[in-house]
């Protein structure tokens, strides 16, 4: 596993890390980078909507892996604090992000598609499921550890989905009407989350500063994980798309991440 330190934390024995006889307080950074394609860019694989007279006017394409033609920016690739191998305390929270949200995330049947494609929310938080369209959805969460359910969504209504514990990894969202319909949902048990928007652009806000954290790198069609790639023009190896970071307080800038297309399921 790749580790960096973005600064130097002394001293010895007494106030490494921002921990010690002397209570320092916790200090806070952010972190930002730019996710970008290495290589071509694919051609988006069109979907026959044909079965669904309300789906087959608009011009639906795979979002397997979604990447703009201008810029090669790659969206919905998530960058999150591990919990498995990270294990944060109360005061290590930032205090605007220790209470669980009291809103309800949406996830909408928008155009045909689940949108957004990828989101994040916090375990027990409770996710309303809504439908914009024309027509009649489901919506399948195979959860691994919370209630796996599979709502309808009749047109203009909506269905809530309850969370209780944090799940492992992505949770896919499917529609069996409309099969070529999916999502993903991350249940996780911090706030600690990113995911690159169509410019490729991630920000995780808040986190801890001074700590050693690891976080894993994840997308949807990744061939096993994803190793190989340049941050800020420098070759690194993240072994099974995991790193280890220590921030400095303020904003962290890994710059350009860069991935090659042979990272990727061709699909």
């Amino acid at each position: 596993m790749k580790k960096t330190v973005f600064a130097v934390v002394a001293s010895f024995g007494c106030v490494a890390f921002g921990f010690s006889g002397s209570a320092h307080a916790q200090k806070w950074a952010d972190l930002t980078m730019k996710i970008v394609l290495d290589g071509d860019v694919p051609t988006p694989k069109k979907i026959n909507a044909a079965a669904d007279p309300v789906c087959t006017q608009f011009n639906i394409v795979s979002e397997d892996l979604v990447v703009d033609p201008a810029t090669k920016a790659i969206a919905n690739l998530v960058f999150m604090v591990d919990s498995k191998k990270t294990k944060l305390e109360a005061n290590q929270l930032h205090p605007d992000l220790q209470k669980l949200p009291a809103d309800k995330p949406v996830m909408d049947n928008l155009k045909c598609a689940f949108v957004p494609h990828v989101m994040a929310i916090r375990a027990g938080q409770t996710l309303l499921v809504k439908n914009s369209d024309q027509t009649g959805h489901n919506a399948k969460f195979s959860f691994f550890k919370n209630d796996e359910v599979n709502p309808m969504i009749p047109v203009g209504g909506s269905k809530e989905v309850v969370t209780k514990v944090e799940e492992p990894g992505a949770t896919k969202v499917e529609c069996s009407i409309h099969p070529w319909m999916s999502g993903y949902v991350i249940v996780a048990g911090h706030p600690y989350v990113g995911i690159s928007d169509a410019k490729g652009n991630i920000k995780i806000e808040k986190l801890p500063a001074g700590i050693p954290l690891n976080f894993k790198l994840w997308h949807e069609s990744q061939d096993k994980s994803i190793e190989e790639l340049s941050v800020g023009g420098k070759k690194e190896t993240w072994k099974k798309g995991s790193v280890e970071l220590t921030l400095k307080e303020g904003v962290n800038d890994l710059g350009t991440v860069l991935i090659k297309p042979d990272r990727f399921k061709s699909k």
